[in-house]
């Protein structure tokens, strides 16, 4: 039997942390195990809980990308999702680049969040529509060949990246060092003039569909 998603939800407006939490608990598959209102609320609950995600406002105090960046660091650190009001591009670049894999904006109805954080379990990222088109979009009107600029080295790796593997199941699956994959995953954002790996899927996804 599969395992339940152990969540955490972490929002100083307490009111609205209830809503998500409540509908979380809708879905017998995920699990909430904590909660929190600041940023050094959320890296106690990763550090006291085994988690598989959290999700963080960005408008917290401590700031919520910080914390994702925090979270990030730390070894075996959950899947981190923003949940916040704000559709500003640089928000979304900044919260991707610190180690979020998701990007919801609040007010996503309980069926929608459910789907999104098996989503990010399952592929390994996740952002709300129209903010991915809008990054797609971006990219396309910049005059981006997505795929073709890639060795065929760098293709399997992104591939595996699309299908929501890290670094080292990556280095595992093709029988290299990680060390190797790191340096793929940097070609690859560069040739593709993305700033992460979610970006660089996004990409991948829009050229393959789904794997």
């Amino acid at each position: 039997m599969a395992e339940r998603t152990r969540v955490a939800v972490v929002d100083d407006h307490s009111l609205l942390r209830a809503g998500v939490i409540r509908a979380l608990t809708l879905d017998d598959m995920i699990e909430v195990v904590g909660e929190g209102a600041s940023a050094s609320d959320a890296i106690e609950l990763v550090k006291a809980h085994e988690l598989d995600l959290i999700l963080l406002d960005i408008s917290m105090p401590g700031d919520g990308i910080e914390a994702a960046r925090a979270i990030c660091s730390l070894p075996s650190p959950p899947q981190v999702v923003m949940l916040t009001v704000s559709e500003d591009d640089d928000d979304v670049t900044r919260a991707l680049d610190a180690g979020a894999v998701g990007y919801l904006l609040k007010g996503i109805k309980a069926p929608e969040l459910i789907a999104a954080v098996k989503s990010v379990r399952a592929d390994g990222s996740f952002i709300s529509p129209n903010l991915a088109l809008r990054l797609l979009s971006s990219k396309a009107q910049a005059g981006i060949d997505p795929i073709s600029s890639l060795s065929e080295s760098e293709e399997r790796t992104l591939r595996l990246i699309l299908a929501g593997l890290t670094n080292r199941e990556i280095a595992e699956r093709l029988e290299v060092t990680e060390k190797t994959v790191k340096f793929h995953v940097g070609n690859i954002l560069k040739k593709l003039n993305v700033k992460n790996r979610v970006e660089a899927a996004l990409l991948a996804k829009r050229e393959w569909g789904d794997l």
